[in-house]
């Protein structure tokens, strides 16, 4: 008899259907898995026969194939064990065709017959959803997450004997509800942060277009802290970048059934020593790095000159197109990394110049440390800006007008101007503007332009540069509700620009 049900193969933060198909004919007693596999699934061949068994059902002394079809992609890992399990169990007519029509099946087995969590249910759920496939059984653990995709029914089973009982109509198991909301407030307030109202004025702007930042300055200036911070003054996050989000913690398999929606923009601080794999993405089945873990939210990258040169020239095609590709010899895989990238460095090695009472180091350390940035990834960088040492007078100062809710409000203003300019089409930020139309959105008065221009030629801006300028200024006049820009805006982007 032939068996025949339908599972899901992720592939970046996607998924397509695959047919896994079960003959059992006469001949040598022998079970065969086939179909372009990687070990993980060709060992679901143990896995399945073993937790079969022990649910009380046996293989019949028969030759045994099975096959997950097109074999033109290459599968792997362990979720498709539920799927072959069912598949056996409807050639050896333990189950119907009736009680599998419109269903996909997705789950790890282990020996006992129980089913385990597994990566990836929420692209796979948005596949089936889309294949117009009406139900997906999953793992019980799995099911709060399924359950965001609305328009297929979510089953979520603890064994491989409730998923039969289920099947057969022997029992009843309600559809997976989606986990309520969490009403979560990040615990940080920027009237922490004492003085540097220059660098908490260039958190506002940055933070109300998600523009690229670097804060220079020595130690214990308040750079990370006002870093960790940027999160609770970012736009709120709309639903459908909710769901991107998510789809990628989905994947790393990040995702709890408590929290099985990001609903919070992401703050990652990976260390400098991380490896290019880790911080780009890769693996022989392609994960996603820090950077597409950051997608929608913030990527703070500390001590920045001291990352590895090949981990920071990495950040290059992502900061452009914001997605990032790996590419492997069974194909290309793409992850989404649109992310607001805020690096901290030290000015100097010690980290204390141009105070020369501390800083000993001498010129050419001092070019060589900044040196460690190229043109190309400045460039990329809309804003830079200087923190300066706090002096006695600042720390035991009230707080300024630079707290979170004043933030917030004023980036919301300046965002709802933004979606009004751009309604209609498919970005909302000023950040990601194409350059094509950078000369429409970005009028100014004469004098704006005046200064602009001596901008270009003193600080010798690239093309990219200057439209970053052009880009900043526009988000300037936004947070300050200017329809045109102005001299005071431009003048401000431009400062941001010259730091270095």
């Amino acid at each position: 008899m032939l068996g025949k049900v339908k599972s899901a193969l992720p592939r970046g933060t996607s998924a397509r259907l695959i047919d896994v198909e079960c003959d059992i004919a006469a001949g040598m007693p022998y079970c065969e898995i086939v179909g372009n596999l990687a070990i993980s699934v060709k060992e679901s061949r143990d896995r399945v026969r073993t937790a079969m068994r022990n649910s009380g059902i046996h293989l019949p002394p028969s030759r045994v194939t099975v096959n997950l079809s097109p074999s033109s992609i290459r599968k792997e890992g362990t979720h498709f064990d539920l799927a072959i399990a069912a598949a056996m169990l409807l050639a050896m007519g333990v189950i119907t065709e009736k009680n599998v029509e419109g269903t996909a099946f997705a789950g790890e087995l282990a020996l006992d017959g129980s089913v385990l969590r597994i990566r990836a249910i929420l692209p796979m759920s948005i596949t089936v959803k889309e294949s117009g496939l009406k139900r997906f059984i999953v793992p019980y653990d799995n099911s709060s997450e399924g359950a965001v995709v609305d328009g297929v029914e979510i089953i979520g089973v603890r064994t491989l004997d409730e998923c039969i009982a289920y099947l057969q109509g022997k029992i009843s198991i309600p559809k997976a509800e989606k986990a309520p909301v969490r009403d979560f407030k990040l615990p940080y307030e920027f009237s922490d942060v004492k003085g540097q109202k220059v660098l908490k004025r260039a958190a506002l702007v940055a933070a109300a277009s998600m523009h690229n930042m670097l804060i220079i300055g020595p130690p214990g200036a308040g750079k990370s802290m006002t870093a960790s911070r940027l999160p609770s003054i970012l736009p709120s996050l709309n639903f459908e970048e909710s769901l991107e989000i998510s789809k990628i913690y989905s994947v790393a398999g990040l995702l709890s059934s408590d929290n099985c929606l990001i609903d919070q923009r992401p703050f990652r601080n990976p260390h400098y020593s991380i490896s290019k794999a880790a911080f780009a993405g890769g693996g022989a089945n392609p994960m996603p790095g820090e950077m597409s873990l950051a997608s929608m939210g913030v990527l703070f990258m500390d001590e920045f000159s001291l990352f590895r040169q090949d981990v920071i020239e990495t950040l290059r095609t992502p900061l452009e197109t914001g997605v990032i590709r790996i590419t492997r010899s069974y194909g290309d895989c793409e992850y989404n990394a649109s992310f607001m990238l805020v690096a901290a460095m030290n000015p100097c090695k010690c980290g204390f110049y141009p105070d020369r009472n501390k800083c000993r180091c001498s010129e050419i350390d001092i070019r060589r440390h900044m040196s460690r940035l190229s043109k190309p990834i400045m460039d990329r960088i809309d804003i830079c800006v200087r923190a300066e040492r706090i002096g006695y007078d600042e720390m035991g100062s009230d707080a300024d007008e630079y707290t979170t809710a004043y933030m917030k409000e004023k980036v919301e203003a300046a965002l709802k101007r933004q979606k009004s300019r751009y309604e209609g089409l498919d970005f909302y930020l000023n950040s990601q503007v194409p350059d094509a139309m950078l000369r429409e959105v970005c009028d100014m008065t004469a004098p704006a332009r005046d200064i602009l221009k001596m901008a270009y030629d003193k600080y010798d801006m690239s093309a990219r540069g200057f439209n970053k300028v052009l880009k900043v200024a526009r988000t300037v006049a936004d947070v300050e509700g200017h329809e045109i820009i102005e001299e005071a805006d431009i003048c401000e982007a431009v400062g941001y620009k010259s730091v270095i």
